[in-house]
């Protein structure tokens, strides 16, 4: 069941039909994004701050890093993009046609486990859950 509803000044108005018990819980996702409002999120996150001295293999070995695994995973190694390297900005339809499929992605997440980044060894390797 969903029903399409407006935001007017903060508050969400549904339509007479919604009937909905008091205390229930409700997920509100927004019906769309305008291309400019993309173009602000990308805009946002180009203003997070440069990572630094961070190994060279950390998207291999995450899991060595943030657990203490005993083990890295060799010779396989991961590469981030150099700080002197430069980028080419987006343009404004490029930057919305990102934040759009970024958007389509979000929505199929819905339906994974809410504790899917706690036990993903189970979910991907069948691994005990922590």
């Amino acid at each position: 069941m969903s029903f399409i509803g407006t935001v007017k000044h903060g508050v969400i108005e549904l339509p007479p039909e919604a009937r909905l018990a008091e205390g229930q819980r409700v997920e509100i996702v927004p019906a769309s994004l305008a291309p400019e409002e993309a173009f602000v999120l990308r805009e946002t996150a180009a203003d997070t701050p440069p990572v630094c001295d961070l190994p060279d293999d950390l998207a291999s070995n995450l899991d060595y890093y943030l657990h203490s695994h005993d083990h890295k995973q060799q010779p396989r190694r991961g590469r981030w993009i150099s700080a002197a390297k430069p980028t080419s900005e987006l343009t404004e339809r490029q930057a919305a046609e990102f934040a759009n499929k970024l958007l389509e992605l979000a929505a199929q997440t819905n339906y994974l486990p809410p504790d899917l980044s706690a036990n993903h060894d189970h979910y991907l390797h069948g691994l005990p859950r922590r």
